[in-house]
């Protein structure tokens, strides 16, 4: 008997899309760009979230694993969240060009899937309980990751 599980890069809940994101920012900022009040974000995981940043060339320092402050070229943001079963919320400081920094935070969240994706699969691979094998692994063109698997 053989069991096939998907592995998609956006295989965690998005609280938000990227577009509406974007809205939100923007709504949020005022001409000074900075954000009047907290903006939801989807990243949920502290170290994957610092990980992300890091590999994106971001200096990140990590307050708590519930705080972290990420400097970017053109100004700052602050990741921040009550507890660690809720999304980050973001603070934007002082941004230079706002649409420069969404268009880095769009490839913040395509690397953060990545490696969700890739945490996610060194997980499973890891934890395959007695009696599953891996029977095939397959990369489909949308980056998700198809594991057949024989269970005895």
């Amino acid at each position: 008997m053989s069991l096939s599980a998907i592995l998609i890069p956006l295989a965690v809940s998005i609280l938000v899309t990227a577009a509406d994101s974007k809205k939100t920012i923007r709504k949020k900022c005022s001409q000074s760009n900075t954000s009047q009040e907290p903006i939801l974000s989807r990243f949920n995981d502290s170290s994957l979230l610092q990980k992300t940043l890091e590999e994106h060339g971001i200096s990140v320092e990590k307050v708590s694993d519930n705080y972290l402050t990420a400097s970017f070229l053109g100004g700052q943001i602050a990741y921040y969240r009550q507890s660690a079963d809720e999304p980050f919320c973001i603070d934007l400081k002082e941004i230079d060009c706002l649409d420069d920094l969404l268009n880095e935070l769009d490839q913040i969240d395509t690397e953060y899937d990545n490696n969700v994706q890739t945490y996610t699969y060194e997980r499973v691979m890891k934890n395959l309980p007695e009696g599953m094998l891996v029977e095939s692994e397959e990369v489909l063109d949308d980056n998700s990751i198809v594991i057949t698997l024989t269970v005895d």
